[in-house]
């Protein structure tokens, strides 16, 4: 349980059972938080003066993380609890502690979210302006996805994630309506010029179309300089950068789609072969790389690499190279683990140890 007040509840806890039970902030009448203990369960109390809440009973919305903001340069709470994270020292323990509750209960929240979902991650480049022709691929693949039953998860940040997000927001809307919002945002195309701007423009676009498709986004602030994409219906914004990155492939299940990047890019490309080929989350998943020049020709070692582990491994017929946003789905759409067509195909680990 998770910041409920308890304290007038009229219960009689010496008969409760508790054993194994975790309360996060809650609030109870004098002397049962020690009743409790004695009983089995785990207690921990409200913690203040932080700028967030370290006990998330759910995933945030954009609207919690733009709060405070407003034209002309108020401070939002995404950007306060940035301030705090630059702030505090790496040997703090409380702010080890602190931090380490709020990603658990983040992956708490992003475990309910994902049951039942078909999860298809996109990943590329944080740099993609928003005038850039790439940009608008991206938001259409997210869009044709989401169209098609999947539900579309990103890095959170700008560029590739945020294209995909928006193409996600734009479901309900036809293709002029996303063609007006990509111009609107194409006046602010580099958040690294002009962050307020770029932010203000996302804000717009959603004010004028609001009530979006679903999708996830799993930022963090760790990369303290990146806005968070306004165009995530849920996000799951972490602490810590290396759990932010393994479960975010890891939900992945359907599949995922790369988009060109720089280094971190390259780095979620073989985590998520190593993935594969390790079987490590029950099923074995399909690869997409999005624009065949970038990986084809300009970084064709990259897909050569992931090519030879996964014939090496066993699932050499989950990788693709395309342009076309509809081939990606639909290739993702055959091969998803979880789909009833390809219930029937083993994707366990058969392989001997190598």
């Amino acid at each position: 349980m998770i910041g409920l007040d308890l304290s007038a509840e009229r219960l009689n806890w010496s008969e409760a059972r508790v054993d194994g039970a975790t309360f996060l902030g809650c609030t109870f009448p004098s002397g049962v938080t020690d009743r409790l203990s004695a009983a089995g369960a785990a207690a921990f109390s409200a913690l203040s003066a932080l700028p967030f809440q370290p006990y998330r009973g759910d995933l945030y919305r954009y609207e919690e993380l733009a709060s405070g903001y407003e034209r002309g340069g108020s401070e939002s709470l995404d950007m306060r609890i940035s301030r705090w994270f630059e702030s505090s020292p790496p040997t703090s323990l409380f702010g080890l502690v602190v931090r380490a509750l709020h990603d658990a209960t983040i992956d708490a929240a992003v475990a309910r979210f994902v049951e039942g979902r078909r999860m298809v991650g996109i990943m590329g480049g944080h740099a993609l302006r928003r005038d850039a022709a790439l940009y608008r691929t991206v938001a259409g693949l997210g869009r044709a996805l989401t169209r098609a039953g999947f539900s579309v998860a990103t890095g959170g940040g700008p560029g590739v994630m945020e294209a995909a997000n928006l193409g996600a927001w734009f479901t309900p809307f036809d293709e002029t309506q996303l063609e007006a919002a990509i111009a609107s945002l194409a006046d602010a195309p580099d958040y690294s010029a002009d962050q307020e701007r770029y932010v203000q423009r996302a804000l717009d676009v959603r004010n004028r179309w609001p009530n979006g498709g679903e999708s996830l986004g799993v930022p963090t602030w760790v990369y303290l300089d990146e806005p968070t994409t306004g165009f995530a219906s849920h996000i799951a914004k972490y602490f810590t950068n290396s759990i932010r990155e393994n479960g975010l492939l890891a939900l992945a299940r359907s599949g995922v789609v790369y988009a060109p990047g720089g280094a971190g890019t390259e780095q979620e490309i073989f985590t998520d072969a190593a993935q594969n080929s390790l079987t490590l989350y029950t099923v074995r998943s399909p690869v997409v790389f999005l624009d065949q020049q970038h990986f084809e020709v300009e970084h064709a070692e990259l897909v050569a690499a992931v090519r030879k582990q996964a014939d090496a491994f066993g699932w050499g017929d989950l990788v693709l190279t395309c342009d076309d946003p509809l081939e990606a789905v639909a290739f993702i759409n055959e091969h998803d683990p979880d789909a009833a067509g390809a219930a029937s195909v083993e994707r366990r680990r058969t392989h001997a140890d190598t």
